[in-house]
């Protein structure tokens, strides 16, 4: 029964047709999705995508509550929430009975998100484009920057008391579910979320004959800082939606 806010980004004709959605989770997993113009939302929209932003559960600006709801093992109660969202769109955005084809994309958590999103929640969305997201909690932890682990344990839990909700809330763990095809965007050189997330994900998808591609930016690190990557990163994303949300 909880409410989850949500900022959408409607082009007019969607006022009048069935428009296939696009759901942006935000990072953080401590970040907020606000108001205001943003040239990323605006280039989904002008493409004919309706651009949803929520922020579920563990976002700030909604009080210590909200906040630290998922923090630590609290996550596996509040994960589905990135479920409840397309589950809602479906639900209330549908017309003449049909509902719109959903979308999943987002970086950092919002990466990890989405791929939660097509492997724990398979069916929920179409398809899903991660940038920077683990596919593992457990190997994200041993893996990153030391500077960061700590902070990230405290997030996220102890890699060795909290194993086995970690493992529930790695999008490896339900590989086997996923349906629709992803594409995963990761540089190479990210301190944070170490290349290898993308690449085992990659590869446990290649073992299951599940379509996918994998995009990786050798001069970048997490997240694209150079316009040039930014563009291509953008380009891709639009391609890859419109082939599988509009080319149906």
């Amino acid at each position: 029964g909880t409410k989850i806010p949500m900022w959408v980004m409607k082009p007019k004709k969607c006022e009048k047709t069935l428009c296939p959605v696009v759901v942006n989770f935000h990072g953080g997993p401590e970040g907020q999705s606000t108001s205001g113009f943003s040239a990323y939302r605006q280039a989904f929209a002008q493409q004919g995508f309706i651009f949803v932003s929520p922020n579920v559960r563990g976002s700030e600006g909604y009080g210590k509550k909200w906040l630290n709801a998922d923090n630590g093992p609290l996550r596996l109660k509040v994960i589905t929430d990135i479920r409840d969202c397309a589950s809602h769109i479906k639900k209330n955005w549908a017309r003449d009975g049909k509902s719109p084809r959903i979308g999943v994309i987002g970086g950092s958590y919002g990466g990890y998100s989405t791929l939660m999103a097509m492997t724990r929640f398979a069916g929920s969305y179409d398809a899903g484009v991660a940038s920077v997201g683990m596919s593992d909690l457990r190997t994200f932890l041993n893996n990153t920057a030391p500077y960061r682990r700590q902070l990230r344990i405290t997030e996220y839990g102890d890699p060795v008391v909290d194993s086995e909700a970690l493992r529930l809330l790695s999008p490896v763990t339900y590989i086997d579910q996923i349906q629709g095809p992803l594409l995963i965007i990761q540089g190479v050189n990210d301190p944070r979320v170490p290349v290898g997330e993308a690449l085992q994900m990659k590869l446990n998808l290649d073992r299951k004959k599940i379509p996918s591609g994998l995009i990786l930016f050798a001069d970048e690190g997490h997240g694209s800082a150079k316009l040039e990557n930014q563009i291509l990163e953008v380009g891709h994303s639009l391609q890859f939606f419109t082939e599988h949300l509009v080319s149906k």
